[in-house]
């Protein structure tokens, strides 16, 4: 049985930041908001809203994304918040030569999906990792582009 996709998100909503990840970030946004059973406490407390700002995928699985999640929620000033510091602790990950002290080499191919744009500088991505952009108010045509992917790949 091939083990599932895991992919990393962050998502904003009143100000307020949320890291994660899920095999379906788009299913797990709807828990977030409260339109499914589930979610997290800290999501759910904030109410609906919630937004993706960017959707990471290309893990090799589910417990390499866990620590890479762990790597982004703990790096630098652990006070800082807001979207422009989560933004920049997720760039200081990806040039890690390591996400945490149990990951391997990070050289793990990496895709980052742009859903909303946000300005917080100019900034450099390593060689593994590419990213595009999506210009739109929904993420349903993202929901399709995976879908079609996965039926490519089957």
């Amino acid at each position: 049985m091939e083990e599932e996709k895991w992919s990393f998100y962050i998502i904003q909503n009143k100000g307020a930041t949320y890291a994660g990840v899920s095999p379906d970030p788009i299913k797990r946004l709807k828990k977030h908001n409260g339109e499914m059973a589930g979610g997290a406490i800290y999501t759910k407390k904030r109410g609906p809203g919630w937004r993706h700002i960017c959707i990471i995928s290309g893990f090799n699985s589910k417990i390499e994304s866990m620590q890479f999640e762990w790597a982004v929620k703990h790096a630098g000033n652990r006070r800082s918040c807001g979207i422009i510091n989560r933004l920049k602790k997720l760039l200081i990950v990806l040039h890690r030569e390591h996400w945490t002290s149990k990951s391997p080499f990070n050289d793990t191919p990496l895709h980052i999906k742009w859903i909303e744009e946000v300005d917080f500088g100019k900034y450099e991505l390593p060689e593994h990792v590419t990213e595009d952009f999506y210009e739109c108010e929904s993420l349903e045509h993202v929901e399709e582009e995976e879908k079609e992917e996965t039926v490519e790949s089957e």
